[in-house]
């Protein structure tokens, strides 16, 4: 719509504020999906825009010109739900009314100033109707004669500029190479395949095929996920997926910039991996046999916000066993090589452990109907313990192949499963554990920017109290995630390698979550290059809010900010009181 300046009145309300928008930019008379106004931030040829917050009754003059600088700033206008039309304005449109006009010689026509000095340069006059044929057709004479066919992506080019154009379309496709028995040439549309070397291209690969100009918008409440959220998508018929995801959680007043799709996301992959998945911490899990959610398809849409998650920002599901991601790949169980490291239920685990652990026939006796069960159908006796051993971990594992295949189906989305089939290796780190970094207290450390007051000042000293506060908390977490692993890899021995429910504490991807809505590293280089966290310092809330014994810490996840309450952590365990509180109960999105 351009840029204007808009004079407001001092006392001036919402309402006045959108009618004087409105007359400004006549486009915004037909915005009924509502909008918000951005402030610009940051330079060196980045500039990130990010949101003003309304007030209770919307925006006032006041608070504009408060965060404005006194209104030296430009505000950018963002629709929430629509797309603004940006095609030009005719010439005779009431918002050129008050801009000087002049006559075009060419073609006779009043426009304003500013749009006359573009339109005479393309301008070519009127034509009389017994010219127009002649002209035309030298037009089109001339249009053949100038423009050429790229033979690789079959768009037209200058005919100065192909020759350049050429050398470079090449490297940006790359020819699928024609399997031994198919006779087809390779065709511009079988070209455009991108190139999956790493996981980096993968992630991108990926982040490319998404529907940027739909949403998939879902409403869920964050305390019943991840069923709740499966029930919602598979509800949601009026979109598709592979539009981007926009999400609102119930009874919280955040608009979805990007930090509560990271958010539900992450609870979405955390909650599936505990919900229909089973297995030892870090050592790979196996979908829980379920027939009731195979039934249901909920693997199907498992598999689906799978895909969302990695193309769009969220965790990769880093817990699969290597079976499993075998056969995602290819569609095909590999039975030479399971064995019993691949069993993961309970029940099928300490099977094995009995027969292993009978010491004559008469003890092995005791599980000869268990045994039976899982379709071994030979003599039971002391020297066939590995072909019993055998059958059970062929029935615990290839009775999970349905769910496996309607997992796969899921995945198709974006291409997925073509992409894993194409270059397995490339996709591995993001589906079995070992390669993705977990966020620990250093990474968190080193991603903070806290903005101290001026140097040498008691202020700054307190400021730098409460980072190293921050540091020991996160370290501290750490130290007890550690032995709570330790404990937790002891308990899986003992039960054959089955992993049991843990108890919820807290953990350091917790406090990532809370400051910034997603619970994982980023992956790509230039997103992990720009990820920071902005910590601010609160020195005078006593002041505005009066008299109080507590204050928590306030986060901005949409802009990766977190304001502490100098006042009310002068020690290190009110701030791991304090902290601790925040964390486990202060993720909702309540303010705008």
């Amino acid at each position: 719509m351009g840029r204007q300046t808009v004079s407001l009145p001092e006392d001036g309300d919402h309402a006045e504020i959108s009618r004087l928008l409105e007359e400004t930019f006549p486009k915004m008379e037909y915005l009924c999906g509502g909008w918000l106004l951005h402030k610009a931030t940051g330079g060196s040829g980045r500039r990130k825009l990010t949101v003003i917050p309304p007030e209770t009754e919307g925006y006032s003059v006041k608070t504009l010109k408060a965060v404005s600088g006194g209104g030296k700033s430009t505000f950018y206008i963002v629709p929430l739900q629509e797309t603004l039309d940006t095609s030009p304005l005719p010439p005779d449109s009431q918002h050129f009314s008050k801009m000087p006009k002049k006559l075009c010689y060419q073609c006779n026509e009043v426009m304003p100033l500013q749009m006359l000095a573009v339109h005479i340069n393309t301008c070519k006059g009127k034509f009389s109707p017994d010219e127009t044929d002649d002209e035309e057709s030298e037009l089109c004479i001339v249009k053949s004669k100038c423009k050429v066919i790229c033979p690789i992506c079959t768009k037209d080019f200058p005919e100065d500029e192909i020759t350049v154009h050429a050398s470079l379309c090449g490297d940006s496709f790359q020819c699928m190479v024609p399997e031994e028995n198919d006779q087809t040439t390779c065709t511009p549309t079988q070209t455009s395949v991108c190139t999956t070397d790493s996981v980096e291209d993968v992630l991108r690969c990926l982040e490319q095929q998404v529907e940027t100009t739909t949403e998939f918008k879902l409403c869920v409440d964050r305390e019943d996920l991840p069923d709740r959220g499966i029930l919602q998508w598979q509800r949601k018929k009026s979109a598709s997926p592979t539009s981007v995801l926009r999400v609102v959680f119930i009874g919280e007043a955040g608009v979805d910039t990007g930090a509560l799709r990271k958010e539900f996301l992450s609870d979405m992959i955390s909650g599936i991996e505990s919900r229909f998945f089973e297995g030892p911490e870090n050592k790979g899990k196996n979908p829980k046999y379920s027939l009731t959610d195979l039934d249901n398809e909920n693997f199907r849409t498992v598999g689906e916000i799978i895909a969302v998650s990695l193309a769009q920002g969220g965790p990769s599901p880093a817990f699969f066993k290597e079976w499993c991601y075998n056969f995602l790949c290819s569609g095909e169980v590999d039975f030479s090589c399971l064995s019993k490291e691949d069993v993961a239920d309970v029940e099928s685990s300490l099977l094995i452990s009995k027969v292993e652990d009978a010491a004559d026939i008469q003890s092995l006796m005791l599980w000869a109907d268990e045994i039976v069960t899982c379709g071994y159908t030979n003599q039971i006796k002391m020297d066939s313990k590995e072909s019993m051993i055998r059958a059970i971990v062929l029935h615990s594992t290839t009775r999970l192949i349905p769910m496996l295949q309607q997992l796969r189906k899921g995945m198709e989305l974006y291409g997925l499963v073509n992409l894993m089939a194409v270059n397995p290796e490339a996709c591995h780190s993001l589906f079995v554990p070992g390669k993705i970094l977990k966020p620990d207290a250093d990474f968190i450390m080193m991603s903070c920017q806290p903005h101290f007051s001026e140097k040498g000042t008691s202020r700054e000293r307190t400021e730098r109290k409460i980072i190293n506060f921050l540091h020991d908390f996160l370290q501290e977490i750490e130290a007890s995630e550690k032995t709570s692993e330790t404990f937790s890899n002891i308990t899986d021995g003992n039960t054959g390698g089955a992993g049991g429910e843990k108890s919820e504490s807290l953990a350091v991807q917790h406090v990532l979550q809370w400051m910034t809505g997603q619970s994982h590293v980023p992956i790509l280089p230039d997103e992990k290059r720009h990820f920071k966290i902005t910590c601010k310092f609160d020195h005078e809330c006593k002041e505005r809010l009066g008299d109080h014994s507590i204050c928590y810490p306030v986060v901005s996840a949409c802009t990766c900010t977190v304001t502490f309450p100098v006042q009310h952590l002068d020690t290190y365990t009110m701030f791991k009181t304090i902290m601790s509180a925040a964390v486990r109960y202060g993720g909702g999105f309540h303010r705008v």
